[in-house]
């Protein structure tokens, strides 16, 4: 579920400069990208004949919705974040830990039409707001921008990032809102409606074991976790999509927010 035809050894970094403006809640910025994203090569699907055919009802029922949204927590982190001094952070996400980062929690939403993704939002809310963090939002928008504002920025856009872009696992909009089928998958474990279903797949060099929690009803995914595993002295790491929420009503962009909303209805 996390994103299964997108792996990246290291997804992204980038530095977020934030100023206060006169305007109460409103920040200035700008940011860069550091390394991009590692895409895998499609993998066909191998090991047990029936979690592969279960995995197949999952793909179509998940690419047959219009939302998806998630949580992810501190404790298996997505997103972790630096404070450079001087109103300055950079951030990076689903990368091995590193020395002065702390973990960050949060939300995505991914919007789609026809099952295709429209925008993704994301919320990044640090866990050390007394040492100079600020809760941040971005969007990824059809135009492949991620645009950025502070949630108390009420629906602004205050600017846009540059480089690679990637929000909640997404690098562009228009993409399969659902999951993908590859990996090595092994035998299915059911407790009463719910089947866990493990894959294990390359992660840039590293290795990944993926578990997705999923009704046997309905064949969506209610949670995701993901572990990364060290490799040749590259730290391994563990990140989660909890509660996850599926919807067949197209939503419209984010207006209670503060994730550009403006922007984004322009566009749409």
């Amino acid at each position: 579920m996390a994103r299964r035809h997108l792996r990246g050894a290291l997804l992204m970094t980038g530095a977020l400069v934030l100023v206060a403006s006169a305007s109460a809640g409103a920040v200035a910025h700008t940011s860069r990208s550091g390394p991009t994203a590692k895409v895998t090569p499609h993998l066909a699907a191998t090991g047990n004949a029936a979690a592969i055919a279960f995995y197949r009802k999952v793909v179509a029922a998940t690419n047959a919705q219009s939302s998806v949204q998630y949580t992810y927590s501190a404790a298996q982190t997505l997103v972790r974040v630096k404070n450079l001094g001087g109103g300055r952070l950079n951030w990076l996400m689903a990368d091995p830990p590193k020395a002065g980062y702390n973990p960050a929690m949060g939300s995505v939403w991914a919007g789609a039409i026809h099952g295709r993704t429209t925008f993704v939002a994301q919320t990044v809310l640090p866990t050390s707001a007394a040492d100079g963090y600020i809760s941040f939002e971005l969007v990824l928008t059809p135009r492949g921008e991620v645009m950025l504002s502070p949630p108390s920025s009420s629906q602004a856009c205050l600017g846009r990032t540059t480089g690679k872009p990637y929000v909640g696992l997404y690098t562009r909009t228009g993409e399969p809102i659902g999951a993908g089928l590859l990996g090595r998958f092994s035998p299915l474990r059911r407790v009463g409606d719910t089947v866990y279903v493990t894959s294990t797949y390359p992660w840039g060099a590293q290795t990944a074991i993926e578990v997705d929690t999923i009704s046997a009803t309905t064949y969506l995914p209610s949670r995701s976790v993901v572990h990364v595993l060290p490799h040749h002295g590259i730290p391994g790491f563990t990140f989660a999509q909890d509660s996850i929420t599926w919807g067949t009503t197209a939503p419209a962009p984010p207006v209670s927010t503060g994730v550009c909303a403006t922007y984004l209805s322009s566009i749409r």
